[in-house]
C-alpha cells in the first residue's frame, strides 16, 4: 500500500482498491502511510543480531536459556530473586545489559541451532553487525550449552516495532474504517495470531 483513505487503497501499481475495513500492519516501516501518527504512538524500532551453525551430529533436544534471559522478558519480573540477579549482572556483564543480550538456542529441523540475540533501540540504525555484539553471545552460550559443531556459518540481524511507552502493542483508527495494528515487539509471533482475532471480531 502507498495510500489510504476510507474505503479505499491505493497499491504500488498506482490504482486504487474498495475495502470496507482496512486494516495496516505495516511492522518496522511504521512511518510510511501515517508519519504523524506514529511519531506520537510511542514505537521506536529495535534491531537484534542472530547467528546459525553448521548441522550438529546428534539432536539438542528442548531449546536453551540462561539466567540473562530473566531479565530479558517482562514475565519473570515479579520473580523474588530477580532483583539480586539483575545486579549481580551489572557488577560482572554490564556490557550484555547494555546492548540487551539474552541467549536462546533452537535447533530446526535439519540439525542446525540458531542461537542470539542482541537489541539495539532507535529509529535508525546502521546496516552492518557489531561482531563484538555476536563475540559477546558466543561467550556467553558457552558458560551453559557446548556444542559439538560450534562454527557459525550464518550471521543476520533483524528489525522490528517495539513500544516504549510500556503498551504491549498500539491500536489506532486514524479515520472511519482504517486500523493500524502494530509494536508487538519481540512477542509478535506469540500474540500475533490472538490478537488479530479478537480485532476482527471487535468489527
Amino acid at each position: 500500500m502507498t495510500e489510504v483513505a476510507t474505503g479505499r487503497v491505493r497499491t504500488g501499481d498506482g490504482r486504487w482498491h474498495e475495502a470496507d475495513q482496512v486494516f495496516i500492519c505495516a511492522g518496522q516501516d511504521f512511518e510510511t502511510l501515517y508519519p504523524l501518527v506514529f511519531a506520537e504512538s510511542g514505537i521506536t524500532r529495535c534491531k537484534l543480531q542472530m547467528m546459525r551453525t553448521a548441522a550438529q551430529p546428534a539432536r539438542l533436544g528442548a531449546s536453551l536459556c540462561a539466567g540473562l534471559t530473566l531479565t530479558h522478558y517482562k514475565a519473570f519480573e515479579k520473580l523474588p530473586g530477580l532483583p539480586a540477579l539483575r545486579k549481580r549482572f551489572e557488577a560482572e556483564m554490564p556490557e550484555y545489559l547494555r546492548w540487551g543480550i539474552h541467549v536462546l538456542v533452537s535447533q530446526n529441523q535439519i540439525g542446525e541451532v540458531t542461537l542470539g540475540d542482541t537489541h539495539e533501540y532507535g529509529l535508525h540504525h546502521d546496516p552492518f553487525e557489531r561482531a563484538e555484539l555476536n563475540d559477546l553471545v558466543i561467550k556467553y552460550l558457552e558458560t551453559f550449552c557446548r556444542l559439538p559443531k560450534p562454527q557459525i556459518t550464518e550471521t543476520w540481524h533483524g528489525i522490528y516495532p517495539k513500544m516504549t511507552n510500556g503498551k504491549n502493542w498500539f491500536h489506532h483508527e486514524p479515520e472511519p474504517g482504517v486500523t493500524i495494528l502494530n509494536g508487538l515487539g519481540g512477542a509478535g509471533m506469540t500474540l500475533s495470531f490472538g490478537l488479530a482475532e479478537n480485532v476482527v471480531k471487535s468489527f
